[in-house]
């Protein structure tokens, strides 16, 4: 396969011909939003509200991560192989055009977590305990992503199984 880089004004569309993609993403943003329960429903779809861009300095991080991702193509090393750069645009400079840029094509990377996140009793946010088990709640343990109270700087999945082999010792562990 080749390298690939996507059509021009279509993100998620990819040319015919072979080339060269630069990403930005925030994997460690301050924004925060809500996953809230509509219905007693178990099946009910839950009302997500990810608040995607709503602190300042992911905003910061995102422009500034456009601006270092041109200058690495730039380089010596990479500029022999850029063409042009079809998106956002050169045409594209200024920090509320990078970020109109950034609202309307950025998309996640897919690893959302910490809408049950792991705390304190005391703390308001705090769904579970350090062992996995719900506050207030008898017999129930969440054991997926969504306790980890922040974002590793890499793929979920590590991470998750961790928390999972860690559920396991402890549900053994109760049973014993």
């Amino acid at each position: 396969s080749s390298p690939a880089s996507y059509r021009e004004g279509y993100v998620g569309v990819l040319d015919v011909f072979p080339g060269m993609t630069c990403g930005v993403w925030q994997h460690r943003p301050q924004s925060t939003g809500t996953v809230e329960i509509r219905s007693s429903d178990p099946f009910a779809a839950p009302r997500i509200q990810p608040n995607y861009l709503s602190h300042a300095e992911d905003r910061r991080t995102l422009i500034d991560g456009v601006r270092l991702a041109r200058r690495l193509l730039r380089t010596r090393a990479l500029s022999p192989f850029v063409v042009s750069e079809s998106m956002p645009g050169v045409q594209v400079q200024r920090d509320d055009e990078v970020l109109d840029f950034i609202r309307r094509y950025g998309v996640s990377s897919y690893h959302v977590n910490g809408t049950a996140r792991m705390g304190p009793a005391g703390d308001p946010g705090a769904v579970v305990d350090a062992s996995l088990r719900v506050h207030g709640v008898d017999a129930l343990r969440v054991v997926d992503a969504s306790v980890m109270p922040r974002i590793p700087s890499a793929n979920t999945c590590a991470a998750t199984m961790a928390i999972a082999e860690k559920a396991s010792d402890l549900i053994r562990g109760e049973r014993a």
